[in-house]
């Protein structure tokens, strides 16, 4: 069984204990929706009755692939073309580790699932669609520091430019009289 099969049999086992509590949503069932290969991992949108998850199976090379069930619950960043979001480990017996970012929960605003499939396909269309990058704070200062240092540096190359040009060349009696059209030639001696 592949891993996303996998997550989806897991979520299914989960969904069947769910029933009874008041964050389900019965119009919904479980669905993996757009996953594609990204980076050597996979992700794509898992869909429940109960919440509606961003989700990346690891790369064998990524640090957290070997996490086990003790560190559920771990947060770490995911870089994305649309920007940095943050992963909650996850982990089960099924898939091994993965993890999620929580698009919406609870689905109640979800009256059928074909809505929410939809939904978790234009998700995925934004996700790799630079142009709806949110930045971190701590990337939106990052650029801002970099935009006024460049900023400062086009002023002080424009302050140069016109230091230089307000400094006319010294010319001498002959440069006067000659409009300084003898700049360039040497004297002969």
């Amino acid at each position: 069984m592949n891993r996303v099969d996998a997550l989806h049999t897991h979520f299914n086992s989960v969904a069947q204990r769910m029933e009874d509590l008041p964050m389900y949503n019965a119009a919904l069932e479980v669905a993996c929706v757009g996953f594609q290969s990204y980076a050597e991992r996979e992700i794509g949108v898992l869909v429940t009755p109960w919440c509606m998850n961003l989700t990346l199976l690891p790369a064998e090379s990524d640090s957290w692939a070997d996490w086990g069930e003790e560190r559920i619950g771990s947060k770490q960043m995911i870089a994305l073309p649309s920007g940095q979001y943050e992963g909650i480990f996850g982990w089960s017996e099924l898939t091994g580790g993965f993890m999620s970012c929580s698009l919406f929960s609870p689905m109640f605003e979800f009256t059928e699932q074909a809505v929410a499939i939809e939904t978790a396909q234009e998700v995925m269309k934004a996700l790799f669609d630079g142009a709806n990058e949110a930045p971190t704070d701590r990337q939106q200062a990052l650029r801002e520091q970099k935009a006024q240092q460049a900023e400062e540096q086009t002023q002080a190359e424009v302050e140069s430019v016109k230091t230089r040009a307000a400094k006319p060349e010294k010319l001498s009696r002959r440069g006067f009289l000659t409009g300084g059209f003898n700049r360039g030639q040497q004297r002969p001696e």
